[in-house]
């Protein structure tokens, strides 16, 4: 009799776990097959309020804050949609949210200048195969190196200057032409919309392993831009959802689903028309959490023999005097690099600094234009540094964090 009860208490489970398991993972494997085999796009998204083709990455709501603008500046009909093609250029990452596809070496137009945009100019993306626009280098740092580490948003990457424009790579330059017995190696792992939260990870995961000897931290700009509470509890989950989330990864059915949900989003914080309705966007990172962020990172170079060093760009003044509070209290190096830029404009006009980049700006611009915004010598759009904005940055860094120590 226990043995009828037994062999009937295990054909009821036989029974369940087909139900249950075996039949839907048949199904979603036929499913994900089928998928596979039709090649559907599941990487770019459209709806109602992104009319325009979006990639994944940028439609999710803790990584829309680094697109909107152009967005909302295509939809008012003041970009051409050609603005947004950057974008397919990045895509999602574990941890760091997103970074360019590795390997990648594209041509972009500089979407924050509007007279380089009509003119059709253009700047190379490269990456590596980490992802991030900078050389390829080695793991195993070799004798006789010193590497220097670049974190920051779009104005440590570049944006809308050449790779060898900007300052990392001009400050890598001078620093080999000392002849000091060392060879330098400055790595750049700036990404336009980062904060100190992603620098937080890109250091952790990216940085550390390449031992660099000293890091210079670029951030603020974008950390009090404003997400949905729902995206920045996201953001802090490192746990098991986050795990298998990024298992799923390797399914196109998940990316499928995960598609048709994102098309039903409106990234803009509206429903039906009535912003009353809206989530309640808080900061990226408030004021706190992002001395909270450089502190940490601060404390973690100090603590094994890394020179860091802090920098300002495009940083309000509340993020900017905290950055400066910071490095006045840890005793590091902490510069205001647009108060720089301004002050350097004087000497640009009256032709004592960089007289053939002021010049090439002249012509590009107009002098009326420059005349009244005179900020455009040394900026593409009043807040990222151009060719002679960065070849400034990288000399105020050459001379106050090198010089002394030639």
């Amino acid at each position: 009799m226990h043995s009828n009860i037994l062999k009937k208490a295990l054909k009821k489970t036989g029974e369940v776990v087909l139900l249950t398991i075996v039949i839907p993972l048949i199904f979603l494997g036929l499913v994900e097959l089928t998928v596979r085999a039709l090649n559907v796009d599941t990487e770019v998204v459209k709806n109602d309020s992104i009319k325009i083709s979006t990639p994944i990455w940028a439609a999710n709501d803790f990584n829309f804050f680094a697109a909107e603008g152009v967005y909302r500046d295509i939809l008012d009909n003041s970009l051409p949609a050609s603005a947004a093609e950057w974008m397919n250029y990045f895509e999602e990452a574990r941890y760091v949210r997103y970074r360019m596809k590795p390997c990648i070496s594209v041509r972009a137009v500089n979407t924050v200048n509007r007279i380089e945009l009509a003119k059709g100019m253009t700047v190379l993306l490269a990456s590596n195969s980490d992802g991030y626009r900078t050389a390829e280098i080695p793991t195993k740092k070799g004798e006789g190196v010193f590497r220097v580490a670049v974190l920051g948003d779009s104005t440590a990457f570049g944006w809308g200057v050449e790779p060898q424009e900007r300052y990392s790579q001009i400050l890598e330059d001078k620093l080999n032409a000392l002849g000091t017995g060392f060879r330098y190696e400055v790595m750049n792992f700036g990404i336009p919309g980062y904060t100190s939260c992603h620098g937080r990870e890109v250091f952790e995961r990216y940085a550390l392993k390449y031992s660099p000897d000293m890091v210079i931290f670029t951030f603020g700009a974008n950390d009090g831009k404003l997400i949905s509470r729902n995206a920045k509890k996201m953001l802090q989950n490192h746990g098991i959802v986050e795990d298998v989330k990024y298992f799923l990864w390797n399914f196109q059915t998940y990316k499928l689903l995960r598609k048709w949900l994102l098309s039903q989003a409106d990234p803009f914080g509206k429903k039906s028309g009535n912003s009353g309705l809206a989530e309640k966007k808080v900061p990226y990172s408030t004021i706190q959490e992002y001395r909270n962020n450089l502190e940490y990172m601060i404390d973690h170079c100090q603590a094994n023999g890394i020179r860091p060093a802090l920098l300002g760009l495009c940083c309000p003044i509340d993020y900017l005097a905290k950055m400066t509070a910071l490095g006045k209290a840890k005793g590091i190096p902490a510069f205001d690099g647009m108060r720089f830029l301004i002050k350097s404009i004087p000497d640009i006009c009256a032709g004592k600094l960089y007289p053939d980049l002021a010049l090439f700006y002249r012509q590009l611009y107009g002098a009326d234009v420059l005349d009244t915004r005179r900020l455009l010598y040394v900026t593409n759009d009043t807040c990222h540094p151009n060719r002679l904005g960065h070849q400034l940055i990288a000399d105020l860094l050459f001379q106050r964090l090198f010089e002394p120590y030639k």
